[in-house]
């Protein structure tokens, strides 16, 4: 297998394995950034142009070509800064799409390992004898660089290990809530089963008295629980019970405990001043799946 054809079946591979949204927003961005890049192109060679035209007919005077093109508090345009527009369409481009799968399916993308993979790098040398020669090769191509979204999905694809990117989403939570719920180091537990009932320990809140009463914190780890909670209740990413979301979104508040009436799995959280969370379930069944599945086991 050649490696045109080789990139093909990749291509076709990713192109499969997203959605139709997926497949339209993708699309949707692959056009705007090839007209972008021609756009620019063709606006370079026309200020050049332009400039040109201005240098013969000032030729006479000694004047700057730039005199009526470029004005205080006007126009600002130069060669060099349609250069670095259309270098900065490449990461530009990665952003938005790893941004949006990042934000549609909930898991993590390093964003700089891609651009790294697939923009040219700028030499980081400057004193070796051919620096110069290392920078004009550097910006040819990236004036001749034309990604394809595929590149950018395959890239995705290697950081997820070939999963589809909602099961990369479970197994990152899944990692959080382990990680929020064992010490590491030495793998303690920092939670206990009392039938129903989950117990986070390890300043799992915090609390400060105020003259109006107590302000309660949930902390870091306690919230990835939460959002585990979240899923296993619900079984999605974007449907988040209203009063477990209100649990999630405060910074701080005077409510304890948090009941959670539109849950069916999970009934209420209680906070305690030496740093302990009460996790109460509807069932002892449904405390023991809940640890099984989401603080002890990651898939």
């Amino acid at each position: 297998m050649n490696l045109l054809t080789k990139f093909d079946s990749v291509e076709i591979k990713a192109d499969t394995r997203i959605s139709e949204s997926d497949r339209i927003f993708c699309e949707a961005h692959q056009a705007a950034y090839d007209s972008a890049r021609t756009s620019l192109q063709e606006l370079e060679f026309f200020w050049n142009d332009m400039l040109d035209q201005q240098r013969e007919l000032l030729t006479p005077t000694g004047e700057s070509s730039e005199t009526y093109l470029v004005t205080y508090n006007g126009l600002k345009l130069s060669d060099d800064i349609i250069q670095t527009q259309i270098h900065s369409l490449h990461p530009l481009f990665i952003c938005q799409l790893a941004s949006y799968f990042s934000r549609t399916y909930h898991f993590s993308i390093n964003t700089n390992d891609i651009v790294d993979n697939l923009v040219p790098q700028k030499p980081a040398n400057r004193w070796v004898e051919n620096y110069k020669e290392l920078i004009k090769k550097y910006t040819q191509d990236l004036n001749e660089l034309s990604l394809r979204y595929a590149d950018v999905l395959e890239q995705i694809f290697l950081q997820t290990g070939g999963r589809d990117f909602s099961e990369q989403a479970l197994l990152e939570l899944k990692e959080k809530c382990h990680a929020a719920s064992w010490i590491t180091s030495n793998g303690t537990p920092r939670f206990e089963q009392k039938k129903s009932v989950i117990q986070l320990t390890g300043y799992a809140c915090s609390c400060r008295s105020q003259y109006s009463g107590d302000i309660w914190e949930l902390a870091d780890r306690t919230k990835n629980i939460l959002r585990g909670i979240a899923h296993f209740e619900t079984d999605s990413f974007n449907l988040i019970p209203a009063s477990l979301s209100r649990a999630l979104n405060r910074y701080d508040s005077i409510d304890n405990p948090y009941e959670f009436p539109d849950c069916k799995k999970i009934l209420s959280l209680r906070m305690f001043k030496n740093g302990r969370v009460d996790l109460k379930f509807t069932s002892e069944a449904h405390a023991s799946q809940f640890i099984e599945e989401y603080m002890k086991t990651i898939c």
